[in-house]
């Protein structure tokens, strides 16, 4: 006997569980893999391909080749992981969108949805397909969910990773992502090496000024002081350096003057015009030419050989004109930089002179305040425009601090689905599901299948389990195995069941308490579980007993204990207890077991009124009384619990009870609801055993084989 508080993990059980429910399992897996293969027929597959650019994080100057600039560690950790957040950036992918065209790639278009499919269908006006930057915004965001881009670990190395249905388009996509991100890195260094030069630029400018000032600062106080300074120095060249510096100044004034009108005009080939200007006779020669042909081609048909012959001739004229204009214009510029040269030597000579004098030390202290003044602004000047000329030329030859180490290339297999990974998975999704669902099955939904399981569902002792037998062709009930076969599987769990009342009876008698006639109800939560045969199989084994032992077939909706004992009674139960009869008159009704010295009630047709209330009666209490005062065992074969109310009344006469619980068909649901209503019917103290019935269990009594025998 097992008890609901004692229950042990037996892996046997288990595996007999696991066997009971292999259909189960089975088509557990069989949905799982179905759905899985399902998936992996109709899913589109996806294509990965990976780019890995390599950060160097020195950094270099082309033009200072052999002075490199390290960085910390720990700085080089940050620059890594910014470029990385750079690379995500949307600017990134936005220059990567307008370089691969993807806002017009097949791939990208957009797509309706199920919501938008399901709205046409039902001739909803589904949502327009976006336009302009909502068709920008969808691209984006797909562009963003089909790359990936990671540091790998601590190293210098970053993946870029592209995934398409197309397997070429993922290459491309990879390398156009890692190329434009490489080139946007070369124009923020260009753009920022070039707004440092602007900003130099400025300040040139300034410099330039400055410097001019200083330098007419020194001119002018000569001017201002020259007569003094004659005297002062005792150099009468003094007057004349200057006026040859004034004329020379004069002359490139208008030679600055005549190159400018020259430029001007031959930019709009106003060859009269720069003919004027350059005074050359030659090309005021040319250029009445010019005006000739000009005028005999406008007087020519323009479509005969006069008119094509003008035409080349007037091409071949302004050639030259051009030519011998642009020498004109050289010469002129020439004469204007040597005038200019000219001018920085009479000035150097006439600052010489000056300081060469025996001037006082206050005309020293100024002329030297005035020169450098000079000086330096010359010095700032030349070094702002040697800064900027490096800049100039460094944002020509900079170069990305990040580098294409290994080009994507289209894969040649899906990088999705894993379909190993996913059937795998797929397996043991199925399989956990499978035995959960068994389990789910074994104790919570489904029908009791062992001993262990109903000790676990009902708070009370389980006697034991009588196996499933087939009936032999000589038999009319499964309970005469314990007549034909008493050393039987069959015939001992019987035996097993009387001993668990009569333990259970003994738990509930004081030991001074003379024994009685006990009164054992047998019963079901649902129909066809079993109970009559083993009220039958029960009683014969008290009777076999030598116990004088009475079974009442009081299932008077459905009586089932004449068929068994192969008997016809003219009357029944039902019938004695609706008359206004004797107990003494149910002779014709009571009857002994043709196979035992077992008394029999029995029933006889189905009842076709309710008999509930005849359970109630008087009669039906005599009757017990009037049996209890001749019997020892009184065994009453009710009906289920819960489709009719009968048992419920007779529940209060019983001693014990029985409850049968049929293996794998009674639901544990339907198993509390029983068992709750019958504890609320019987007598407080009323003890309650269950067994399990028909039970399939292979490994039934397989280890006692030695003590049975023959079925």
């Amino acid at each position: 006997m097992k008890s609901g508080s004692a229950s042990a993990f037996d892996l046997r059980e288990i595996w007999n569980l696991l066997r009971r429910k292999i259909r189960l399992i089975g088509l557990s897996m069989a949905l799982v893999l179905g759905a899985a293969l399902i998936y992996l027929f109709y899913v589109t597959p996806l294509y990965s391909a990976t780019a890995w650019l390599f950060v160097d994080t020195d950094q270099k100057n082309l033009l200072a080749p052999n002075e490199s600039y390290a960085s910390p560690g720990s700085r080089d950790n940050a620059r890594i992981e910014s470029e990385v957040l750079i690379l995500k950036s949307n600017t990134v992918a936005l220059a990567t969108i307008e370089r691969s065209q993807l806002v017009n790639h097949p791939l990208y278009k957009f797509q309706l949805g199920l919501t938008e499919r399901a709205k046409t269908l039902l001739g909803i006006a589904a949502n327009k397909p976006p336009t302009g930057p909502d068709l920008v915004n969808r691209v984006l965001e797909k562009f963003d969910r089909s790359t990936t881009i990671r540091r790998m670990g601590q190293t210098y190395l970053i993946s870029v990773t592209a995934t398409s249905q197309d397997r070429h388009h993922a290459a491309e996509l990879a390398n156009s992502l890692s190329q434009t991100y490489i080139n946007l890195q070369v124009q923020s260094k260009v753009n920022a090496t070039l707004a440092a030069r602007d900003i130099l630029q400025g300040q040139i400018a300034s410099a330039r000024d400055v410097l001019a000032q200083t330098e007419g600062a020194f001119d002018r106080y000569i001017d201002a002081n020259l007569f003094r300074l004659t005297q002062e120095s005792g150099n009468a060249s003094l007057h004349s350096l200057r006026a040859q510096l004034q004329e020379t100044n004069a002359f490139h004034l208008e030679a600055e003057v005549r190159v400018t009108q020259a430029q001007a005009a031959f930019e709009v080939r106003d060859w009269n015009t720069l003919a004027q200007t350059l005074g050359d006779e030659a090309l005021k020669d040319l250029t009445q030419q010019r005006a000739d042909l000009s005028q005999k081609l406008g007087q020519t048909d323009a479509s005969t050989p006069d008119a094509i012959d003008l035409r080349g001739r007037l091409t071949a004229l302004e050639k030259n004109l051009e030519t011998r204009t642009s020498m004109a214009v050289s010469d002129l510029r020439l004469d204007a930089t040597q005038l200019e040269m000219v001018q920085r030597d009479q000035r150097r000579t006439l600052r010489t002179t000056v300081l060469s004098g025996d001037l006082s030390p206050t005309t020293l202290a100024q002329i030297y305040q005035l020169q450098q003044e000079a000086d330096i602004a010359q010095r700032h000047y030349t070094t702002l425009l040697s800064r900027a000329a490096e800049l100039q030329a460094q944002a020509l030859v900079h170069v990305a601090d990040t580098r294409i180490v290994s080009a994507a290339l289209a894969p040649s297999r899906a990088s999705f689905p894993n379909k190993n990974l996913i059937l795998v998975l797929a397996v043991i999704i199925a399989l956990v599901l499978g035995v959960g669902l068994a389990f789910l099955s074994e104790y919570y939904v489904g029908g009791i299948s062992s001993t262990t399981q109903l000790a676990n569902v009902l708070p009370v002792p389980v006697a034991t389990a009588v196996p499933r037998m087939d009936l032999a062709p000589d038999q009319s009930s499964i309970a005469d195995y314990v007549l034909d076969a008493p050393l039987s599987v069959y015939a001992e769990s019987l035996r097993l069941l009387r001993s668990a009342i009569d333990q259970s009876l003994r738990a509930q008698t004081a030991p001074q308490t003379p024994p009685t006639c006990t009164v054992i109800m047998v019963t079901s939560s649902i129909p066809a579980e079993g109970k009559s045969t083993v009220a039958l199989g029960l009683a014969r084994t008290y009777a076999a007993a030598g116990k004088s032992t009475l079974l009442i077939d009081a299932d008077l909706r459905k009586p089932s204990q004449h068929i068994y004992l192969d008997l016809k009674p003219d009357t029944s139960l039902q019938e004695f207890l609706s008359g206004d009869r004797t107990v003494a008159d149910g002779s014709e009704f009571y009857t002994s077991d043709p196979k035992s010295n077992l008394g029999v009630i029995l029933g006889r047709d189905r009842a076709d009124v309710p008999t509930d209330q005849l359970l109630q009666s008087d009669t039906f209490k005599n009757l017990l009384e009037t049996a209890k005062m001749a019997m020892d065992i009184i065994i009453l074969d009710t009906s289920p619990l819960l489709p009719v109310v009968d048992a419920r009344y007779i529940a209060p006469h019983a001693d014990v009870v029985v409850d049968c619980v049929r293996f794998g068909v009674t639901e544990q649901r339907d198993l509390r609801a029983a068992f709750g209503q019958l504890t609320a019917s019987l007598r407080p103290g009323t003890p309650v055993v269950t067994l399990l019935n028909h039970d399939e269990s292979k490994h039934t009594g397989y280890r006692y084989d030695g003590y049975y025998g023959k079925e």
